[in-house]
């Protein structure tokens, strides 16, 4: 396996009255195993507050850094040379998109990215460990925390998809979203 997952649910959710956003049911089903069935048989490694059972769980490396933290955590705790991460607030992902992120993954490029009409989706890309880790934790180091800088500033070299459909990286940020 070359791939493993990253799990951003360690945000405060303060515009849901700091509910768990990834154990919210939209249809039928909670965003964490929606993303869970789309993930297949990837390994899952999860960014929370708490431990979540059956999965490797990482907190964030500083407080109050936003998701950078917690990708910066996933990337060290990663066994695989690539690391897929996903907002763990997004319910519509789909086997079919993240087959497309995993596929593009090659010798020649550091990450692959998402746009969505035209602006990077950075919470949902895949990044080679050994050029993110040290570069992630760089920009923490610096308070440089806009997640989407770390795949359009830089040397880093980024496969892009842009995609049209807007539902797939949908987020769940308020009560009516759900």
């Amino acid at each position: 396996m070359t791939v493993s997952a990253l799990i951003l649910a360690g945000g405060k959710a303060t515009r849901m009255g700091g509910v768990d956003k990834s154990a919210l049911v939209v249809e039928g089903r909670t965003i964490f195993e929606r993303q869970l069935a789309a993930l297949g048989t990837l390994p899952v490694i999860v960014s929370a507050p708490r431990d979540v059972p059956g999965f490797t769980t990482v907190r964030d490396v500083a407080e109050g850094a936003g998701p950078l933290a917690g990708i910066a955590a996933g990337l060290a705790a990663a066994t695989t040379p690539w690391l897929l991460v996903l907002a763990g607030d997004m319910p519509y992902l789909t086997a079919e998109i993240i087959d497309r992120l995993v596929s593009r993954t090659s010798d020649d490029i550091d990450a692959v990215g998402v746009r969505l009409a035209g602006l990077p989706e950075p919470l949902v890309c895949v990044l080679r460990v050994s050029v993110f880790l040290p570069l992630v934790r760089d920009r923490l180091a610096r308070g440089d925390l806009k997640a989407s800088r770390m795949l359009t500033e830089g040397d880093a070299r980024v496969a892009w998809l842009d995609e049209t459909d807007a539902r797939a990286f949908f987020n769940v940020n308020l009560p009516a979203d759900q």
